[in-house]
């Protein structure tokens, strides 16, 4: 995460919940973001795969996105190999 010291100080303002949440879902789009660049894909193929606009795939990029349970499984199967594990 960026140590920018506005975005600490307003990060410092902000519940321990949203904070948890923020964490959770900049670890999810890092995962995606790893998984492309492993399978070699682009956002533009893994759109056309699941049937989305690339600008979608690339909001979903930037840590901000709420991920249903249904996007994750069909995410997990556009690129053979889960996105998020459960214990």
């Amino acid at each position: 995460m960026t140590t920018n010291k506005l975005f600490r100080e307003c990060l410092d303002q902000v519940s321990e919940t949203t904070k948890a949440e923020l964490d959770l879902s900049f670890a999810i789009a890092d995962r995606i973001d790893y998984l492309l660049k492993k399978k070699g894909m682009t956002q533009r193929m893994l759109a056309k795969q699941l049937g989305k606009n690339e600008s979608e795939i690339s909001k979903w990029l930037t840590g901000r996105h709420n991920f249903t349970t249904n996007t994750l499984a069909r995410l997990a199967l556009a690129l053979g190999e889960e996105v998020v594990s459960v214990p």
